[in-house]
């Protein structure tokens, strides 16, 4: 399945199979900094998105590669992923985004 999204500024495509999740996102060379440090607490269970989605999460890489930041996430044995709890958690970064671009 491949979804693309363009919400809060921030532009996106999931690819989904079976227990695994690609995400493609856009992202610019001061937002990738914000970007890198927020998934990367989800990657420690310290994830501060409105979802529960981060305790089905067995494992999270995070590339980049160009204008673009690649996170690969796998699921717990039994587990799936919600892409609307998943698409929340992305909507939740990218507001965040926004907040630190103005204070």
């Amino acid at each position: 399945m491949l979804l693309i999204e363009k919400r809060n500024q921030m532009e996106y495509k999931i690819e989904s199979s079976k227990n695994k999740l690609n995400i493609f996102i856009k992202s610019h060379e001061v937002e990738r900094e914000t970007l890198l440090s927020n998934f990367a607490l989800c990657q420690k269970g310290q994830c501060s998105c409105p979802t529960d989605e981060y305790k089905k999460l067995q494992s999270l890489n995070i590339s980049s590669l160009d204008d673009e930041l690649i996170l690969n996430l796998e699921s717990k044995p039994y587990q799936a992923f919600d892409l609307n709890e998943i698409k929340k958690c992305l909507d939740f970064t990218s507001s965040n985004l926004k907040k630190d671009k103005y204070e």
